[in-house]
Parts: C-alpha cells; sequence; structure tokens
C-alpha cells in the first residue's frame, strides 16, 4: 500500500506521540529510533502536558473518573493512547491511585462515591490502564475472572442491569475486549482464559459487520470517527482493535472497511469526527483542518486489511 511522501512527512510534522506510531505502523522504521522517538513522549508535547498537571497525590483533576476528561481515569487513558513508556514513574502512583480507590469487593471497580452503580465499561477502561502501565493490581486476576463471568450468551456484555444498560453494548464490549488484549499482554501466562471468551466477543461484533442491522448503522454517530474515542463506540476504533489486538481480518468487516474508504478526501487525508463534549487537557486536532490521527489510524488499519488479503 503505498502512501504519498506528502502524507507521510505531514504526518511526521507533529508530536513525537504520533511521529514513533507513523514510524512504527507506516513506515517500518527500526526499532531502536522508534524507541528513541517514543522515549521523548514524557519530555516534550502532549505527554509532558498531561504528566505536568498531576498533582503530588498521583491524581489529575483531584478525581478518579469524574470531570471527564481530565480525571486520573482519562488522563492514563490517553497517556496509553500517546503510546506513554509504560516504565514512566509517574504512572505506577496513578494506577495505585485508579485500583485502590475504585476496587469493589474485590472483584470490579466502582468510582460512584458509594459505590452502588456497577459499570462494566469503568472497570474494563480501569484494567486496560493498569495492565498497559504494568502496574501490579492486587486482586487483578478475581477481577479478569468476574468479568468473565458477566459475558452474555451472544458474546456481549451490558455495563449492569439497569433498563439503559441496553443503549451501550457495543460500547462495554469493546472497552471488555480491549482490556483483555491489554491484560494478555502484562500477563502472558494466562491468556489462554481469555481465548474462548475474546472468540465470542469478536464474533458479536462481527455478526453486526461492526456497526450494521438490516443495512443501516445502529447508531448514527458510530460512522463518525472521534479522537480520542474516550469510552465511545465508533467503526474506525473498533477496527483498530482488531488490527491492534493481532485479530486476522475478516471478510464481515468489508461495509466498514468501505466506510473508512468513504470518508478519505480528495486530498488523502481524513478529517476529524465530532468532538465529544467535555473539559480537555488541549486539542490535538485543528477546527476545521485534517486530522493527523484519523489519518494514521485509517491508513494503519488499511494496510492491515490490504495486507491480508494480497495473495
Amino acid at each position: 500500500m503505498g502512501i504519498p511522501k506528502l502524507t507521510i512527512d505531514w504526518l511526521l510534522d507533529s508530536d513525537p506521540a504520533l511521529r514513533w506510531q507513523v514510524m512504527q505502523d507506516l513506515l517500518d522504521v527500526d526499532k531502536e529510533t522508534v524507541t528513541a522517538e517514543r522515549e521523548k513522549i514524557p519530555h516534550s508535547g502532549w505527554g509532558k502536558i498531561i504528566l505536568d498537571t498531576q498533582n503530588g497525590s498521583g491524581r489529575w483533576n483531584e478525581s478518579l473518573y469524574h470531570g471527564k476528561w481530565v480525571s486520573t481515569t482519562y488522563a492514563l487513558y490517553l497517556l496509553k493512547l500517546l503510546g506513554l513508556p509504560d516504565s514512566t514513574p509517574q504512572t505506577d502512583i496513578a494506577c495505585e491511585q485508579l485500583w485502590n480507590g475504585g476496587l469493589f469487593q474485590g472483584q470490579e471497580i466502582r468510582f460512584d462515591r458509594t459505590q452502588t452503580t456497577r459499570d462494566l465499561g469503568v472497570t474494563a477502561l480501569t484494567i486496560s490502564n493498569v495492565c498497559y502501565f504494568k502496574y501490579d493490581a492486587k486482586e487483578i486476576h478475581d477481577v479478569i475472572a468476574f468479568m468473565l463471568s458477566q459475558q452474555e450468551p451472544d458474546g456481549s456484555w451490558w455495563t449492569n442491569d439497569e433498563p439503559y444498560a441496553s443503549d451501550y453494548i457495543f460500547e462495554v464490549t469493546l472497552a471488555m475486549l480491549e482490556s483483555f488484549h491489554h491484560y494478555g499482554r502484562c500477563y502472558p501466562d494466562r491468556k489462554k482464559v481469555l481465548i474462548n471468551s475474546i472468540s465470542k466477543g469478536r464474533e458479536f461484533l462481527l455478526s453486526y459487520h461492526l456497526y450494521l442491522k438490516d443495512n443501516q448503522p445502529i447508531k448514527s454517530q458510530w460512522t463518525s470517527f472521534s479522537f480520542p474515542a474516550y469510552w465511545f463506540y465508533d467503526v474506525l476504533t473498533a477496527l483498530e482493535y482488531f488490527r491492534s489486538s493481532g485479530a486476522a481480518p475478516d471478510d464481515r468487516m468489508f461495509p466498514a472497511i468501505h466506510l473508512i474508504l468513504s470518508k478519505q478526501g480528495t486530498d488523502g487525508l481524513w478529517k476529524p469526527g465530532k468532538k465529544h463534549s467535555g473539559k480537555t487537557f488541549f486539542t490535538m486536532n485543528e477546527p476545521r483542518k485534517p486530522s493527523r490521527w484519523n489519518t494514521l489510524r485509517a491508513l494503519r488499519v488499511l494496510r492491515w486489511w490490504l495486507s491480508a488479503k494480497e495473495f
């Protein structure tokens, strides 16, 4: 898959957090060069901005979860997306705050003040964060066992048993699958306990071609590629999960791939999706300008897809 030099140069003219991913995922640059670029993240640009706003207790915005999108949960989530090296010292105390402050009955994470409301999506986000940063969370294997036990017969997960939960099945299912991906990387000897559940979860998403029912989008907002996605679901974010987790392309992804291609502009770039409302640390997409992040994400998904389809 040939990418114009002009596009590559434009992508590289950015933050270290984006440059190292372009080097690795689009250019196949040697590991040493990629690592050197990635190690700049804590010291410059977006990564440094986030780390500099962490308080002495290890939290952001004095909050574990609330105050989106600048709470401790979403600061770590964003640092994970940027590719902050997992050895960065500041993340250890943040993960400790997150885990110890949210662990409920040794089997899930709850951040509401009274811990009365189950939210498996929040549990999944937390697992992804602490596992990405390789924090040795107590009882994490028990939490994973609980998460596995909550999977529905059709392969999906519901955030809880409240009536509104049916509106967020895709969001929670993708979050769960992403958390298992990071857990498996952190604890490779435990991967085998996840295999069946991951297969069923992927099958659930694929049975809807990632976003369709009766050939129509289940939610129109899923066709807008917001970055960061946070806890929201969209087609590009779903495809990114399948790519990054090492899944093989599936023919049922054809409509999703076609959607990605349809969003490419005549300049070969992708625009930003609708921005999720809330306070942020900074803006990574210039208003009314193409999105470097969406262009990178779309190109590497297409590269993954085409590499498996070329014979």
